[in-house]
């Protein structure tokens, strides 16, 4: 059973801390070097499939026509979204004052700087022609969304980068202190260079503090930027499923979500690989699972709610990307993800005997993984769909490309960390030193019946959880699409079947259509027609472009008349459906058109036109504030590390 108490810490543990930060900088073991070159060997094939695919191109990577977002797409949302874990572990609660955090810091914000570097990097394979990247920065369009979300990215990876190196500035000056020697001359220079005229004064202390309390306030808006930006950048497309006014919170909640369990992972990576059990403890696994479990919860109720509205209302193109991925191809990876990613996770700590760092871990894994899958099937199944025949065409299919330079995307993040930790300090040596200060005391361990009493909320809570997903399950599964009243003798007619008669005339540029429905060989009154005409101008195939809804009068007739936009021979089709279960019934025929005229008017001026030029400056204007800000604290942190600013009687000796 795990605990959630305080470790006892021990009088020497300030020295034990500056033993176990140098481990990495020693000889490296037989097993490093081994999963570096294992790791390596991967990174090099993704490189070597992405350069493949740039002499072949996307066709080889499994990308087609309609299926112009797919994997890498997925790759780069998954990978930037567990950067935000990196914020949450280190920056929000450094602002709540957790001072359990304190192990943990480095490796969240390092494991945050790399991912989001990874993430960015793969936008590369994703736009096939690696040289047009130029063109977002000289052909800027600053009404699109993909433009703003390469400025947040460079925003929040600057500031990510900030927050990651000021915590270095004390922890290089007491290694630097203690253990010249074995840092090797590289190591010495650069940790010379950050730590420079840092004596650990009383005063350098606080403008550091307050300079990582500024960095931290302005790095959590920046990572929720991020990811509603990336929602919004498919949000803005027009497809079904995409355009979704939840995408954005529901972005940062599976960023918060899947970054925690990659924050587990990192930590228990490294206390196993560096021998950090003194550390990071149970206690660290115990509280990084509640809040995983809490951000599941989250989660899983937004994927429900983002779900059961358009599958009440019964759009044509929601609905089928919904019976897709509840009922179709991907159905089975969508309740995998249901199942392994949400609630045998949160079932795992909320159950006492599973709550310790194996369940965690495990917990965790299943997060990543299943994560992943989710965003494939956002990204896959809705890319593939067509509004031209409302149906998915030729989908994205995996190849040894795709997969290499995934695979490539994701062996970089362990390898870069491994490298990464053996050039910096993997812990935060002043935060350990200072919160070891603190708990001199040993914290008495809480009460059997305080554990069971917390066991039993969780467990309480998590059933709460399933059953809300099981009855969200049942109600999308249940629920049928959403109609206009209609006159009762026409939905009583589902066991007669039903004609509808189609014909079209050309009268110069104007055609009439009409569509006759009877039933028993009477006239249907009040039933809704929907003309179409077919083309292959868009894509190969039958393409449908609607062309208007009527209701018929009371001799069954529906009537549509429009202004042909090109000649040539058309095939018109109504459809009319009898009742709300029934299927449809389609009637066709054929026009040749002779006369068109184009409907290309050019568009109404733009009401917020001025307001939108207004706030691009604007938007300007608060990113150069970011990186002003970000850049003073750095300054802030050099002028107090001066010779001036202490005396030397004020240095604080390495422990």
């Amino acid at each position: 059973m795990s605990t959630v108490s305080e470790p006892t810490v021990v009088a020497d543990n300030q020295a034990d801390v500056v033993d176990a930060v140098m481990r990495p900088f020693r000889k490296a073991s037989k097993k490093f070097w081994i999963a570096t070159a294992l790791l390596s060997l991967v990174v090099v094939f993704g490189v070597a499939a992405w350069i493949y695919q740039l002499s072949n191109g996307m066709g080889v990577a499994g990308y087609t026509d309609r299926s112009f977002w797919s994997i890498y797409i997925s790759d780069v949302v998954a990978i930037i979204g567990v950067s935000y874990g990196g914020a949450v572990v280190s920056a929000i609660l450094l602002l709540t004052g957790a001072s359990w955090r304190a192990p943990l810091v480095r490796l969240s914000e390092g494991m945050a700087l790399v991912t989001v570097v990874i993430g960015a990097i793969l936008v590369i394979p994703h736009l096939g022609r690696p040289d047009r990247l130029i063109n977002m920065f000289i052909h800027a369009n600053t009404a699109s969304p993909v433009f703003w979300d390469m400025v947040a990215i460079i925003t929040y990876t600057f500031a990510t980068l900030v927050f990651f190196l000021l915590p270095l500035v004390p922890d290089t000056a007491t290694l630097l202190d203690s253990h010249p020697d074995e840092l090797g001359r590289g190591r010495r220079f650069m940790f010379r260079f950050i730590s420079r005229g840092w004596i650990g004064s009383t005063e350098q202390r606080r403008v550091l503090h307050s300079a990582m309390i500024i960095v931290a306030i302005i790095i959590i808006p920046l990572a929720v930027s991020v990811h509603s930006v990336l929602a919004w950048a498919f949000a803005l497309v027009s497809r079904p499923g995409w355009h979704e006014s939840i995408w954005a919170p529901y972005f940062v909640i599976a960023a918060l979500y899947s970054g925690v369990a990659l924050v587990i992972l990192v930590a228990a990576g490294f206390r196993r690989g560096y021998h950090l059990e003194a550390f990071i403890t149970t206690m660290h696994f115990v509280r990084l699972g509640f809040i995983m479990a809490a951000l599941g919860a989250v989660y899983i109720y937004l994927t429900f709610a983002d779900l059961l509205p358009s599958a009440y209302v019964g759009e044509a193109g929601p609905t089928e990307v919904i019976n897709g991925t509840l009922f179709g191809g991907v159905a089975i990876w969508f309740w995998l993800f249901v199942v392994a990613g949400t609630i045998l996770p949160i079932v795992l700590i909320a159950l006492p005997w599973t709550r310790n760092i194996w369940g965690i871990v495990i917990a965790a894994v299943l997060v990543v993984i299943a994560m992943w899958i989710k965003r494939v099937i956002m990204v896959i199944e809705t890319s593939g769909y067509s509004r031209l025949t409302n149906s998915f065409g030729d989908l994205f299919h995996f190849t040894w490309v795709s997969a290499g330079v995934t695979l490539g995307g994701v062996a970089a993040i362990p390898l870069l960390l491994m490298l990464l930790f053996r050039v910096v300090p993997l812990l935060s040596i002043a935060e350990v030193q200072q919160q070891t200060n603190k708990t001199d005391v040993p914290v008495a361990e809480p009460s059997s019946s305080g554990k069971a009493s917390i066991g039993h909320t969780v467990g309480a809570a998590g059933a709460v959880v399933l059953l809300l997903v099981t009855l969200g399950a049942i109600g999308t599964s249940q629920a049928h699409p959403a109609y206009a009243a209609t006159d009762n003798s026409v939905l009583t007619a589902a066991a007669a079947d039903p004609t509808v008669e189609v014909t079209a005339e050309a009268d110069g540029v104007e055609n009439t259509l009409t569509a006759t429905v009877t039933l028993s060989g009477k006239p249907v009154e009040g039933a809704l027609v929907n003309f179409y005409e077919s083309t292959t101008m868009f894509a190969p195939g039958d393409n449908l472009v609607p062309l208007g809804a009527v209701q018929t009068d009371d001799t069954g007739t529906a009537v549509v008349t429009y202004e042909a936009a090109v000649t040539g021979p058309r095939t018109i089709s109504a459809t009319y459906l009898p009742t709300v279960l029934g299927d449809p019934v389609t009637g066709t025929a054929n026009l040749d058109v002779t006369d068109a005229v184009s409907q290309y008017a050019p568009p109404p001026p733009r009401t917020l036109a001025g307001l939108g030029r207004t706030l691009v400056f604007t938007l300007f204007g608060l990113v150069i504030m970011v990186f002003i800000i970000v850049i003073a604290q750095v300054v802030r942190v050099r002028r107090a590390c001066r010779p001036v600013a202490s005396a030397p009687s004020e240095r604080v000796p390495a422990a």
